[in-house]
Order: C-alpha cells, then structure tokens, then sequence
C-alpha cells in the first residue's frame, strides 16, 4: 500500500507549520509508523532539526532535485523507537534557485509523480508528512497536488485565522477539482495557544468557521472533515519557545525534547491518535 501524504500548511506564516509536522512525525514513529518528512520550505527550518546548517547551505540532492526529476537522498533520522523516520531536506541554496527560475514551476504534480515512481519510498514508509512555506508558489503547490489529506495550523489570531479562510475559500477548492487524487482536509489543529483560552472561546470560532464552511458548494465541502477543528490542542510549552531557533538544534533530538515534559508527549499523541482517526474513519461536512 503506498504511503498516505498528509501536507500541513496555512497561508499565513508563524502558524506553527514546521514544529507540527516535526512533532506529529516523531509521535507517529513512536507508535509504530514508518514516516518521511519532505522539507518544502526553502527556509529549511523542518531540515533544520535533523541536520547542520553548514550542510544545508548547498543541498544538491533534496527536495528540489526529486522535483526536477534526478537523483535525491533521503536522510535516515535517529528517533530511537519503534518506527523509521527519513527526511529529504530542503536547502538554503534553493532560495537562490528559485530567484533564477531554476526550479519546475510549471508542473504541480511534480513531486507526486516521483513519490508513486520510487520504490523506496513506497515500499519503505506508511506516512509523508509535507511541511510547506506560507507562500503560494511552486514547492507549496506540489505539497498540495501530492497530499491525500491537508493539515491546517493555527493559534487564534487574527491574521492566523484569516490566512486558513483565505486557504478554505480561494485555494482548497481549486485543488480539490483539479487534483488526481481525492484530496480530503483533515482538519484545523489549534496550536501555541494558552491555556488561558476559554471553552467559549474555542467554540465560538469553531462555531464561526463552521458556517463559513457551509458558505461552499457541497462538492467541496463534503471533502473537510465533518468537525473543522481537531479536539486536541497543542497548548504553548516551554519545551517548544523558539524551537526552531535555538543553536545547534540537531544535536538534541526531538523525542528527547518531548521525554523532558510528559504532558506535551500525551498531548502529541494525542493528536496522532486523532489524526489516525479521522484518516481512517473520515467523514466529511455535509
């Protein structure tokens, strides 16, 4: 069976794209699953947690090479559990690269193409969880065109907020009718909110996004999952302040970070759990 693409992304950035699709990986593997990351971020922050910076300078053999069709490595990453994890990582060269146009933007299936043509990612992973730049151009349109379910992001502002109606209303549906494959949105994950944020609140804003969803066409909408937003919250941990911006963040690995506090490591399996779920018993809004 082919792995199953889950593309985690928002319009807007700072909504918590890349530390989500670090620590779904890392929950998922602790449980089992065979799962390969694809760092589509030009930033590179996702590859980042797993690798030098000083080997991210010049990537000749990522993600954007997979796109362009020539030989790409993925990179075997130490989770000490169960499952495997592998990335293919972006680099901070492809900056440059995609200033010079140098990169396929004319084909939106150009990462899908590769995923159902390579053995090794076939045979050798359950899951390929996608992390996204906020930008609407060419590595975050190949995320969406490969996914068979999309993972949206946000905390409770309000430009956070906007930017998942901008992906819900002007983008999605686009996809949806053009892409090959039955793509399904799983769901609005609340993430790096307080615990100060009331029920009523979180309800109000379901409550609000849920008849904004009933605004679509009924093709479309029957194609996000019938509660919008997940149960579970990923609530704003120590552990994760500047995550991504710490030092030497490779060296200390993502599951170490999690063991330290045991809370956040229910509250991401949590969300694995969640995520299952609804990939294996989806139903849409109707």
């Amino acid at each position: 069976m082919p792995p199953k693409v889950l593309t985690i992304t928002n319009q807007k950035g700072g909504t918590g794209k890349t530390t989500l699709t670090a620590l779904l990986g890392h929950a998922l593997v602790a449980r089992g699953y065979n799962v390969l990351l694809m760092d589509l971020d030009p930033q590179s922050h996702l590859s980042s947690f797993f690798l030098k910076i000083t080997d991210l300078e010049n990537v000749r053999d990522g993600i954007i090479e997979m796109a362009q069709g020539v030989k790409f490595v993925i990179r075997k990453v130490d989770t000490s559990t169960r499952g495997r994890m592998g990335i293919i990582p972006s680099g901070l060269n492809y900056i440059v690269n995609t200033y010079r146009g140098m990169i396929p933007s004319w084909d939106p299936y150009a990462i899908n193409s590769r995923i159902q043509m390579e053995p090794a990612i076939n045979r050798d992973y359950n899951f390929i969880l996608c992390d996204t730049p906020p930008e609407l151009f060419p590595p975050t349109i190949w995320g969406l065109y490969a996914a068979d379910y999309v993972l949206v992001p946000s905390n409770l502002e309000e430009l956070s907020l906007a930017g998942v109606k901008l992906l819900v209303k002007d983008i999605l549906p686009d996809v949806i009718m053009k892409s090959k494959k039955e793509l399904k949105i799983l769901g609005i994950i609340v993430i790096n909110v307080t615990r100060k944020v009331s029920g009523n609140t979180l309800n109000s804003v379901d409550h609000a996004f849920t008849k904004f969803l009933h605004q679509l066409p009924p093709t479309v909408r029957e194609r996000f999952y019938k509660k919008p937003f997940f149960n579970t919250i990923i609530y704003r941990y120590e552990e994760l302040k500047d995550l991504m911006y710490r030092p030497r963040r490779w060296e200390l690995p993502l599951n170490r970070v999690m063991e330290r506090n045991n809370e956040l490591r229910q509250n991401i399996d949590t969300l694995a759990r969640e995520v299952l779920e609804r990939v294996e018993n989806f139903e849409g809004l109707t």
